[in-house]
């Protein structure tokens, strides 16, 4: 029996694709390629191109040359205080030596399974060195990149082929258990230094209240001393001009002031004063005394009074006054 050509044609074709897809593969600029023979690594490419293998006998897997992320959850650490700590860590790696990495554990997830119990014992035994505060401060990226440096140095001393990139905790918190505890004994540290402060300050207001009330006692009493020794002297200065102005003409001055009591006394309609008729106080309105008042006509010239009795306080005199009762 003859075969068609075209049947024949069409089984060459085929065999040509599949030989042909068994003889090459693509290596992309994500990956690495390992070749293996027989589970017998032949070669490794690392650069983005068309590549070629033998068919059928030759196998081809992919690694990930990207730099890789391993987040582990929250672990529980215990700080050289006895602090009991939650630890929620992210480590970066990437596989720089692809024919190392396939023979020692093959695949992504293999290789973080060897990278994560060496990180985890590093980063347990640089936290029991540190007190809790370090963990909660500035100081911590420090402790991170020491962590960091014993794990890389670990990793290569395995030869695994990869490389730590980075290692830094995302956060880092108290149990849950011990949280709230924590939270109240803080609460109440800082209660007690608020109260510490509010009563410094109660105590100094106190002191400057006191202070400022016997300043002002003080003030006081020497405006009363200062005001009544100026009254003093008003006083003194306003008889000596009385004194000097009616030693003038008395007479005249005695007509005057009584003249003064009877508008005071009877002036204002509305009062009753009983005297005696032959009182003193009614002689100038007794019709029977009135020829034996008589009032001299002033004479000579006017005595100007005294310029030294009349002595006002100015704006200096004054502040000087002030002063007087100002503290220092």
């Amino acid at each position: 029996m003859i075969k068609s050509p075209i049947v024949i044609s069409i089984i060459i074709i085929i065999a040509i694709l599949i030989f042909g897809s068994q003889a090459v593969y693509i290596v992309d600029e994500t990956n690495h390629a390992v070749v293996t023979q027989f589970g017998k690594i032949t070669a490794t490419k690392s650069t983005p191109g068309l590549q070629f293998k033998t068919p059928f006998i030759q196998n081809v897997s992919y690694l990930d040359k990207r730099i890789l992320t391993l987040d582990t959850p929250s672990q529980e650490f215990l700080t050289s205080d006895e602090k009991r700590l939650l630890v929620d860590q992210v480590t970066r790696w990437k596989i720089t030596e692809p024919k190392a990495f396939f023979l020692s554990v093959r695949t992504e997830s293999s290789g973080e399974a060897r990278i994560l119990p060496i990180v985890e014992a590093e980063l347990r035994a640089q936290i029991a060195k540190n007190l809790y505060s370090t963990m909660i401060s500035a100081k911590r990226d420090d402790l991170m990149v020491s962590v960091q440096s014993e794990v890389r140095d670990r990793v290569n001393e395995n030869g695994i082929g990869i490389t730590i990139v980075d290692i830094r905790t995302k956060r880092a918190d108290l149990p849950e258990t011990v949280e709230q505890s924590v939270f109240n004994r803080m609460e109440s540290a800082r209660r007690i230094e608020a109260d510490r402060y509010r009563a410094d300050g109660q105590q100094k207001a106190d002191i400057i209240t006191s202070e400022t009330n016997r300043s002002v006692k003080v003030m006081l009493a020497c405006g009363d001393r200062v005001s009544t020794e100026v009254i003093g002297q008003g006083d003194a200065a306003a008889i000596a001009i009385f004194a000097e102005a009616l030693s003038q003409d008395p007479d005249f001055y005695s007509v005057t002031k009584r003249l003064e009591a009877y508008q005071t006394t009877i002036g204002t309609g509305n009062d009753r004063v009983i005297l005696s008729s032959d009182s003193n106080f009614l002689s100038m309105l007794n019709r029977e005394l009135k020829s034996k008042i008589s009032i001299p006509i002033t004479s000579g010239p006017v005595t100007p009074l005294s310029e030294s009795l009349i002595n006002p306080y100015d704006e200096i005199a004054t502040n000087e006054l002030i002063k007087q009762c100002l503290p220092d």
